[in-house]
């Protein structure tokens, strides 16, 4: 795998984590509304957020403490070095 494929793959990570730790409260809502399955929840996460399976799926694995304000701030400023190095790796 190229330096890039591995920092778009992260940019990719750290986004939808990112995302759902901005979206905590509404993801709760859904996980706690949703009745059956995995899959289900799944579904539920996808329609309410206009997201992929694959990316439901991430947030369903994430740890509650990646919602927390520092943990919050370093994943902004990882996403930022992250982006920074995508600009570097795409003029080289």
């Amino acid at each position: 795998m190229s330096e890039k494929q591995n920092l778009q793959g992260r940019r990719w990570l750290l986004g939808i984590t990112l995302m759902a730790a901005e979206q905590a409260p509404r993801i709760l809502q859904v996980c706690a509304a949703t009745e059956g399955d995995d899959a289900a929840l799944n579904r539920a996460l996808c329609a309410e957020l206009d997201i992929s399976p694959i990316d439901a799926e991430v947030i369903l694995s994430l740890q509650v403490r990646r919602f927390s304000p520092g943990s919050i701030a370093r994943i902004r400023a990882d996403l930022a070095h992250i982006e920074r190095r995508l600009e570097v790796v795409a003029d080289a």
